[in-house]
């Protein structure tokens, strides 16, 4: 399988679209903001990264420095094309991910998601990616759907300080 990953291009918007879409994870309301960002971010306001398989866009990440840190970044969004979950492309992606955050300087990456059912897939990925829950806030999106944040510190695979 022929992988490249690059960084996104706005050629790239309406298939990193079908991905939210398809990867049946997240809301109308969630696919509308990561899209907003990802033209932030094709703006310079957020890096972005692409996984393309045989020429075919299927994940891509949105992540950016955390202001007013010494060398912390967020990982706002990580999402894989449902056709191709389960293949370790996510593994990569988030590989190739932590590979730019140390490139720019950073030490370690946060993430926020819910703390739903539905979104234990989500979280086990994190936790198996080295990602260790530092905090969560009760009814935090909505009432019973709790924020849940991770951290990484990059290189040694632990959890926050």
């Amino acid at each position: 399988m022929g992988m490249t990953i690059r960084a996104l291009v706005a050629e790239d918007r309406a298939c990193v679209r079908d991905a939210l879409i398809d990867c049946g994870a997240f809301s109308e309301e969630e696919v509308r903001v990561a899209l907003e960002m990802v033209d932030a971010g094709l703006n310079g306001d957020y890096s972005l990264l692409v996984v393309e398989i045989e020429g075919k866009v299927r994940g891509y990440a949105c992540i950016g420095p955390a202001s007013l840190t010494a060398s912390a970044w967020y990982l706002y969004w990580i999402c894989v094309h449902r056709n191709v979950q389960g293949t370790g492309i996510g593994r990569m992606l988030q590989a190739r991910v932590e590979e730019f955050v140390r490139a720019g300087g950073g030490d370690r990456l946060v993430l926020e998601t819910s703390g739903r059912p539905d979104y234990e897939r989500t979280r086990r990925f994190y936790r198996r990616a080295g990602f260790a829950e530092v905090g969560r806030i009760p009814s935090f999106y909505k009432a019973g759907d709790d924020c849940m944040v991770y951290c990484k510190v990059l290189g040694t695979g632990g959890a926050g300080e």
